[in-house]
């Protein structure tokens, strides 16, 4: 079973790979599986066809895979600690995972059916995070606000410090650099609108 799992990840990061440098319509199943370094009717009898594969790297590199019980149990009533702990575990996984964002970029605009895919991904991320404000509005500890619209605002900051990244180049340290003074900034942006004295 281990073996079975290991050669199946073993594909989906050579597919990853092969995604992000040239496209779904630019990299064969053929490329991949010489990539993962396996026969290509190893890779059709896990995935049976390319679109398979293609959207099993987007659902298993997902930020989305971040949302779990663990998470849930780190979130505090401490508005600022739990937005700095949101954004950090999400920096540090999209740091890890700019061949995902790059497949993302490139094939969105191309194809309406993986885009919807891809739109799930942040809609789930923001719906988590207006489910924890609305919990810590309904116990009277922040003000009333447009929750919906400040978790897209959350994730979309910090979305595009990551897309520039990828844009410039994975070697642009100073812009990871700046990770810390713009969680920071962020979270006191957030709280600061959040915060209101009647809201006790």
């Amino acid at each position: 079973m281990a073996v079975k799992s290991n050669t199946r990840e073993r594909i989906i990061q050579a597919a990853l790979a092969a995604f992000s440098q040239n496209g779904y319509e630019g990299s064969s199943t053929r490329e991949i599986a010489k990539r993962a370094d396996v026969n290509e009717i190893t890779l059709f009898r896990h995935f049976q066809n390319k679109e398979n594969l293609f959207r099993e790297v987007l659902h298993f590199h997902a930020p989305t895979s971040l949302l779990t019980d663990e998470l849930d149990e780190k979130l505090t009533d401490n508005l600022s600690d739990s937005l700095t702990y949101l954004a950090q575990i999400y920096l540090e996984h999209e740091y890890k995972n700019l061949d995902y964002i790059r497949i993302g970029i490139m094939e969105v605009p191309r194809n309406p059916t993986y885009a919807n895919i891809v739109r799930m991904i942040p809609m789930r991320l923001e719906e988590h995070l207006k489910k924890y404000l609305t919990d810590l509005s309904e116990r009277g500890l922040i003000r009333s606000a447009n929750y919906k619209l400040l978790a897209r605002m959350f994730y979309a900051q910090l979305f595009q410090h990551v897309s520039m990244i990828c844009s410039f180049g994975d070697d642009d340290s100073s812009l990871k650099q700046e990770s810390d003074e713009l969680v920071e900034t962020i979270v006191f942006m957030f709280t600061s609108i959040l915060s209101d004295s009647e809201s006790k």
